[in-house]
């Protein structure tokens, strides 16, 4: 029974090990997790997240876009019953799921394949909203309220051929992981030694002699 413990408690620790540095090095220093640069290309207006994919509280989200051939690219977050009043009627490719660590999984929201009036930088109610010819980058604080990430052409016609990214950053993350990866090693290391303190073959008990008994020595 104490050896059976002794191994769940070495593959435990193996688990949290494992666990902890895989979170460390998905995280990194900066406490974000990110899907890295992937290029997309949509026959519509654009790209926007669904709500429920962002239906989180607590973290940042990070949304940075490219566009190709120097086109002015236009990123920016705003609520969901906003968004979907200003791309009413018109065709956009919805980011329904991420697969970890870097797969988009587009969705065709069915519209007039055309732009949208007016211009995206003239809508007041964006949260945060960044456009311009190179890379443009926005943040956000995950609440309460749905939210859409969207990313389109500045000009708001289709096509768009991007490069985007898209992050999570967490607080403290990258500390917390590093904390479990050191549980997980302590662990390891009080069930390998006490394995092999099990194992190890104990001394054979001494064997008392008795003395030789001697007969009467008289003279």
């Amino acid at each position: 029974m104490r050896r059976f413990a002794r191994v769940l408690l070495l593959v435990i620790g193996s688990v949290v090990t494992l666990a902890g540095l895989a979170v460390a090095l998905l995280a990194g220093p900066d406490d974000t997790v990110s899907t890295g640069e992937r290029e997309l290309t949509s026959e519509t207006v654009g790209l926007v997240t669904s709500a429920s994919l962002l239906d989180v509280m607590g973290p940042s989200l990070h949304v940075a876009a490219t566009a190709a051939s120097g086109r002015e690219v236009f990123v920016a977050v705003g609520h969901e019953v906003d968004v979907a009043g200003y791309l009413d009627g018109v065709a956009y490719d919805e980011i329904a799921r991420l697969r970890p660590p870097t797969s988009f999984d587009l969705v065709r929201v069915d519209g007039a394949v055309e732009g949208v009036q007016p211009e995206p930088e003239s809508r007041d109610w964006w949260y945060v909203q960044a456009a311009g010819p190179d890379r443009q980058e926005v943040s956000y604080p995950l609440g309460a309220e749905p939210v859409n990430a969207v990313v389109m052409g500045a000009d708001g016609e289709p096509p768009l051929s991007v490069t985007l990214e898209l992050g999570l950053q967490i607080d403290n993350l990258f500390i917390t992981a590093l904390l479990v990866l050191a549980v997980g090693l302590v662990l390891i290391s009080v069930a390998v030694f006490a394995l092999r303190r099990r194992q190890r073959p104990r001394p054979p008990a001494a064997q008392l002699s008795e003395p030789a008994w001697q007969g009467d020595t008289q003279p």
